[in-house]
């Protein structure tokens, strides 16, 4: 996993110095979770392939009486190759990439006690993580100018001790600004 990152980051990198259109966008929601800043190019003109690569805040927490609750929240770098199909400024986004962070997990559950009656058992631990996901959406993306994207991230994870769970569909809405 370490190595697939590395190989993004230099693939990326190694890519700003011929890019054509370019463009930083705020995010909610996909491959951020909550929140992110994008950098997102392309590698020839405003179409075909391109990356993007960003950081982003997650949160995520649920509860229920009697169950407990429990949150997440962390930094995480998503990465990303990309592909735009269309000859306008309206093209359709076709994405795969990975998110690495690092979290912090905290819960509460209701166990049983020494003396029958149901007590509150609480805990938090810190850990690396990652997922792998998709993107399809729409993009607006002028050569210059306002740029928007909306659409639908899968992800997952190959089920090993660092894949993180999320929900296999997650919308995202990205408003940015193309140069």
């Amino acid at each position: 996993m370490k190595n697939v990152f590395i190989f993004l980051i230099l693939f990326a990198s190694s890519l700003v110095a011929n890019a054509q259109t370019q463009n930083i966008s705020i995010e909610a929601f996909g491959a951020h979770n909550t929140v992110g800043i994008n950098y997102d190019s392309r590698l020839k003109g405003n179409q075909g392939w391109g990356y993007r690569v960003g950081i982003g805040y997650s949160y995520s927490g649920h509860s229920n009486f009697l169950v407990g609750s429990s949150s997440i929240k962390g930094v995480a770098i998503p990465a990303e190759i990309n592909y735009l199909v269309g000859q306008r400024k309206s093209k359709l986004e076709l994405g795969f990439g990975m998110s690495l962070g690092y979290y912090q997990e905290k819960y509460s559950n209701w166990v049983p006690s020494s003396t029958g009656l149901m007590a509150e058992a609480e805990g938090h631990h810190k850990t690396f993580g990652y997922f792998l996901f998709g993107n399809v959406g729409y993009r607006f993306q002028p050569v210059r100018g306002l740029m928007f994207r909306l659409g639908i991230t899968p992800s997952f994870n190959f089920g090993d001790r660092y894949g993180l769970s999320r929900s296999e569909f997650y919308p995202y809405v990205s408003l940015g600004w193309a140069f």
